[in-house]
């Protein structure tokens, strides 16, 4: 049966109207309707597709400034997908996320941080420095990576000493590149090693999907460092070899 002229008028009609009335759907009602309960968002303007918010959290992440611009194509597959970017207390990123049933795809990820603002959720109490993050992917189940490529640079590090001393001067340890690779086990692995510094140092470090940790290589105190750091490498280290490296290695769990 063919359809009569002026059906398929009615219908491409529609069709056209349908488009627009869904390309113009505003963000802040897309945000009430469909988002999680653990996302919270304020000053919210746009579209569906592509639109911004002036603040939101999620759980106990707060950011601000965050911007989206969605593939539309993208929702055939079941899939959310688009350029997010946004900025934090301390830090920014931007990327390519695509989010499907409990899972999460960042793809040329962008970013950096202090390392104070991440205090609250690594074990890194009272370390200082800057984390720059330049990541090709970044995959995640329930919030948590599962697998990464690419690399993280640490940027004029610096810790507590083991013996406090009354002024609170931090010890410096310089810079240093981490690269995340494929880990045969399932979860995160690679290597590190520094950057110039008062250490020289190189090793490869494991987290897996119990969260647990493991970190070992081989290091050395350069002429700069001082005599605390120097202190702090002969307590946590083995016996130097004939070149002066000292192994060590550190276990855990986050």
């Amino acid at each position: 049966m063919i359809m009569p002229k002026q059906a398929w008028l009615g219908f491409f009609g529609l069709s056209a109207y349908l488009a627009f009335a869904i390309n113009q759907f505003p963000a802040s009602t897309a945000y009430r309707w469909f988002a999680p309960s653990e996302l919270s968002l304020a000053g919210v303007e746009g579209t569906i597709w592509s639109a911004s918010a002036r603040l939101g959290s999620y759980e106990q992440f707060y950011f601000e400034n965050l911007t989206w611009e969605l593939d539309p194509i993208e929702l055939l597959l079941f899939r959310i997908t688009g350029e997010i970017e946004t900025s934090f207390p301390g830090g920014f990123i931007s990327t390519r996320a695509s989010f499907f049933d409990n899972q999460a795809l960042l793809t040329s990820l962008r970013g950096g941080i202090t390392m104070s603002a991440l205090r609250e959720f690594l074990p890194i109490r009272g370390t200082e420095g800057q984390i720059n993050l330049d990541l090709e992917e970044i995959s995640l189940i329930d919030a948590w990576p599962t697998h990464a490529l690419g690399t993280i640079t640490l940027i004029s590090v610096a810790v507590p000493p083991l013996v406090p001393n009354s002024n609170g001067t931090l010890i410096q340890l310089g810079n240093h590149l981490i690269t995340l690779n494929e880990s045969p086990e399932g979860g995160l692995g690679g290597s590190f090693n520094d950057q110039g510094g008062p250490i020289e140092s190189s090793g490869s470090w494991m987290l897996n999907m119990n969260k647990d940790f493991l970190i070992e290589g081989v290091l050395k105190a350069r002429p700069s460092a001082d005599a605390a750091l120097i202190q702090g490498i002969t307590f946590m280290t083995s016996e130097p070899d004939e070149a002066g490296n000292r192994q060590f290695s550190f276990a855990g769990s986050l």
